[in-house]
């Protein structure tokens, strides 16, 4: 099944793909990012975060999951400055994704920084049993401290926005910084979970901006609030529940400023193969003209 599921992505998309590393190649991607998504990305496949609960009690217990990541160049950009990772933890799923900027390589660096530092502070969490938000709200302060270390050490402006999902006991627990956005869909619905931390966001909240002039104003890409700014950063954090058959969606702008939410969900939704779905974000993308790095991390509620 996997083969055919490789095949038919090869001969769809003209992407590579791995099944022992899922490393993804595509013309453009340069030996550093090669690197680092060979040391983020895992197979997609299905786990039960918790043991099957006990016949008297089959309300017990947190739904299956299924998920897949992928990242892209896209068609404008000359190298990729997007991240992200994939990270089964047994009782606990994390899933993130950053966008980096900074010029020359610093955008790659601060968001693999970042998605690191979220990495090594959940895995090595020595709080397990404290509220959840909590330690999506330290992983995110660990990333802005260790980036803002290497922008010292380095004299470089780097930063990144940052999109984080630790699941657990049946939700989602969200952080984000900047405008790599969350999305939940169910029962034919698509919305967004985070809030972006950009001019044009804070414009469409006063009501001066419509969501459609938001998304083809000519400084959408302008933040107020990134990872690696300011000495501590805010995040905005979230709760999402996670109810079987919906799916929950981690991206940067790439996606997301691409192709219209309608769209995304109806390709999310349709296609039952979290490596086809993300396969087929990126084509959409690209097919809209791929102006920015596309990352996409997909998870299925079984």
């Amino acid at each position: 099944m996997m083969q055919r599921i490789a095949n038919f992505v090869r001969a769809l998309f003209g992407m590579e793909t791995s099944w022992s590393s899922m490393t993804l190649s595509r013309v453009g991607i340069d030996p550093v990012t090669a690197r680092s998504l060979t040391q983020v990305l895992q197979p997609a496949h299905t786990i039960r975060l918790r043991p099957e609960p006990a016949e008297e009690d089959p309300a017990a217990g947190i739904p299956g999951l299924l998920w897949h990541g992928i990242t892209d160049t896209g068609l404008v950009r000359d190298h990729n400055e997007d991240s992200f990772s994939l990270l089964d933890l047994g009782n606990r799923a994390l899933f993130v994704v950053a966008d980096g900027m900074g010029g020359h390589d610093a955008g790659e660096v601060a968001s693999r920084i970042a998605v690191d530092a979220v990495r090594r502070e959940v895995r090595n969490d020595t709080m397990p049993y404290e509220a959840p938000l909590r330690t999506v709200e330290r992983a995110v302060q660990q990333a802005n401290t260790e980036v803002r270390r290497e922008a010292a050490r380095k004299g470089s402006n780097m930063g990144t926005t940052l999109c984080v999902a630790l699941v657990t006991d049946g939700a989602a627990y969200i952080g984000s910084v900047g405008d790599s956005r969350a999305y939940w869909m169910e029962n034919g619905s698509i919305s967004q979970v985070t809030e972006d931390h950009s001019l044009v966001a804070k414009l469409v909240a006063a009501g001066k901006l419509s969501q459609q002039e938001a998304r083809n104003h000519p400084r959408s890409n302008l933040l107020y609030r990134t990872i690696g700014t300011d000495e501590t950063v805010k995040a905005g954090m979230f709760r999402v529940e996670l109810k079987k058959g919906g799916t929950l969606l981690l991206c940067t702008d790439g996606l997301w400023g691409d192709v219209e939410e309608e769209e995304i969900r109806r390709i999310c939704t349709e296609e039952p193969y979290t490596e086809i779905v993300c396969a087929r974000l990126v084509q959409r993308a690209n097919a809209n003209g791929g102006k920015d790095n596309i990352t996409a991390v997909v998870v299925k509620v079984l």
